[in-house]
């Protein structure tokens, strides 16, 4: 089957016929690809923990997919270079399809400008002053709002074996949103509905198609990045392995190791360790009493936000005390020699072909979502939610769990070990852990919220701290206040998320040194500390030359900042847009913002610091 078969045989594109869009029904070919392919124009559905207590999995929906990478790029003070971009790669695919050069011109303005619509509409419910955020809802209060999105056919075709009707409940992240989509839809003409589903399968199915396609998705890459050489080809087929196999390739790579290793020397910046202990052993030692000495600063941080109300922090503070830590995949998983054929046994790969796998591959991991609709044991739920995510992270939180997941990626890579000096540890995985908590700390108030409800209606909602814009924008460059306010919420929380994070990791690292200093024990970790200090040789700061002549406060300054020390792509100013492509600030932005706002920077190098504190910073 060709290509451009292949795309009109899946509820087809008019763009093939005059006459298809007659008897076309978007319902019918949106609820068709969704299960057959998952893709989400219009509305994504995912299972994932509610907020009551216990958090069980339910079928969650949220807005949909469009094209460009971030709604910004549909304003009108866009970057004008990816719009053009994006819209030469709409234009280009319906060339390729056989589309006269006028017609795909036309295409590439209707996709874009119907895009825009979709984001004008949402934003619009955004704005609005009434909104119903995370609300658990049965299907046909749902449809009496959304009536013309095919929502209850869309969840009966996704979870085949699962009981869908009116009564079921499901959680809707933004009630308004909803309607203001099926506004949408009942008012636009089959045509622009008809492109952009089909123009969302294609997305999907762009960097697997031959060549000519590939090729065409590159230049928009080029577009957004700035970069003029491709990818080579094998790397692009081992992150496609990665990506479709995680738990396949992190199983492997956590074998048991098969020598050990002698530490004396070893490691970046190390020097020391014991003969006969391992990097996996040491660093999974290590990573535990690390992860409890930030917990605990986390806990005195907490205490210091006079922000927050005191109930909450209670709260937010008994979610720390009894949340657990799990190194890599479960011991009891790897020794079971079926466990990993059984959890792949449904998946049917038969040749190289890789678009014609992404049936199979949506196939098998919508039932593995299906599946947290039912009763999982402890093994099967953390497989669950290191596996199921559409990005499994090497740092992850499980709300079922109230569990830290860490990756077996992590145990064998060189970005920590527990050789390395302290503060190089602390500066770069702890202050991944810490992000990863505080990014968080948002849902365990919704959590808080909901049992807040249960008990009284008349219970105010809170929620968790907005960043101070004109503040974290001080010190910076002029435009940067302006840039900021351009954000999106997602973007802005991750700026706020890492200075806090790195606060917070300097404030642990001291008092971790401390402890291995006296003999003390961290609270919570449960172990021989005088031992274990002794056998992951953290008593005797072992380093290579080049290190010995700065402390531990100093090391730590040194290894956060390299983190964000700035890398030039081609000749574009990728820094301005990296916000609304990544959702994250660029690094020179993120360079000047934590030595303006975390004082312990400065202080540790004995550089002049602004005393000045943005509120909300942990």
């Amino acid at each position: 089957m060709t290509d451009k078969d292949r795309i009109g045989s899946n509820y087809g594109w008019h763009a093939f016929s005059n006459n298809r869009l007659q008897h076309w029904e978007y319902k019918r070919a949106l609820v068709h690809l969704q299960a057959k392919y998952g893709i989400f124009p219009y509305y994504r559905v995912s299972v994932e923990n509610g907020y009551n207590s216990p958090h069980d999995y339910v079928i969650t929906l949220d807005e949909g997919e469009i094209g460009m990478p971030d709604k910004y790029f549909y304003s009108s003070g866009a970057d004008e270079e990816v719009v053009r971009g994006y819209k030469l790669l709409l234009r280009d695919f319906a060339i390729n399809m056989g589309i006269v050069s006028r017609e795909a011109d036309l295409f590439a303005d209707d996709i874009f400008h119907y895009e825009r619509r979709i984001v004008t509409h949402v934003e619009g419910a955004k704005a609005s002053g009434d909104r119903q955020l995370n609300k658990l809802m049965r299907l046909a209060e749902l449809k009496s709002i959304a009536p013309s999105l095919p929502i209850i056919e869309s969840l009966q075709a996704i979870f085949p074996n699962t009981k869908i009707t009116e009564d079921t409940e499901v959680l809707v992240r933004d009630v308004e949103v909803f309607h203001e989509l099926s506004t949408l839809l009942s008012t636009s003409d089959k045509k622009p509905i008809n492109n952009f589903i089909i123009w969302s399968l294609v997305r999907q199915m762009l960097p697997h198609l031959s060549r000519e396609y590939r090729t065409l998705a590159e230049h928009f890459d080029h577009a957004i990045y700035g970069r003029t050489a491709s990818y080579p080809r094998w790397l692009i087929c081992s992150k496609v392995v990665r990506d479709w196999l995680p738990f396949a390739v992190d199983a492997l790579q956590q074998q048991p190791p098969k020598q050990q290793f002698e530490l004396r020397n070893g490691g970046e910046g190390g020097g020391g360790g014991v003969v006969g202990l391992n990097k996996t052993q040491g660093n999974e030692e290590f990573l535990r009493l690390m992860f409890y000495s930030l917990r605990n600063q986390l806990q005195d941080s907490l205490e210091q936000a006079s922000w927050l109300e005191t109930s909450a922090k209670q709260f937010l503070k008994k979610k720390l005390s009894e949340m657990r830590l799990q190194y890599g995949i479960p011991n009891e998983i790897l020794y079971q020699p079926n466990y990993l054929k059984d959890y792949y046994n449904e998946l049917m790969l038969n040749n190289l072909y890789f678009v014609e796998h992404l049936e199979s591959i949506w196939t098998f991991r919508r039932l593995r979502m299906e599946q947290k609709l039912k009763p999982l044991g402890m093994e099967d739920a953390i497989v669950s939610e290191m596996y199921t995510r559409n990005q499994p992270q090497a740092i992850a939180y499980s709300n079922k769990l109230n569990m830290l997941l860490v990756s077996p990626i992590l145990a064998g890579s060189n970005y920590y070990d527990y050789r390395y000096p302290v503060a190089l540890n602390f500066a770069r995985i702890g202050s991944d852990i810490l992000e990863t908590l505080i990014e968080n700390f948002a849902t365990f108030l919704l959590q808080f919220n909901a049992q807040s409800a249960d008990l009284s209606d008349a219970v105010p909602e809170i929620r968790y701290a907005q960043p101070d814009v004109n503040c974290l924008a001080a010190g910076q460059p002029p435009h940067l206040s302006h840039e900021l306010a351009e954000l999106s919420p997602s973007a802005l929380k991750s700026f706020h998320v890492t200075l806090s994070a790195a606060r917070t990791a300097a404030r642990a690292l001291s008092s971790f040194v401390s402890a291995i200093d006296a003999g003390r024990a961290i609270q919570g970790a449960g172990i021989d500390q005088a031992g274990t200090y002794e056998t992951l040789g953290l008593t005797k700061r072992l380093r290579v030359p080049g290190l010995r002549s700065y402390n531990e406060n100093e090391l730590f300054t040194l290894a956060y900042m390299q983190q964000h020390c700035s890398t030039a792509i081609a000749d574009k100013d990728y820094a301005r847009i990296k916000p609304h492509v990544e959702q994250q600030l660029a690094e020179r932005y993120l360079f000047n913002a934590s030595w303006q706002h975390i004082q312990f920077l400065p202080h540790s190098t004995n550089c002049a610091a602004s005393e000045v504190s943005c509120s909300n910073l942990l």
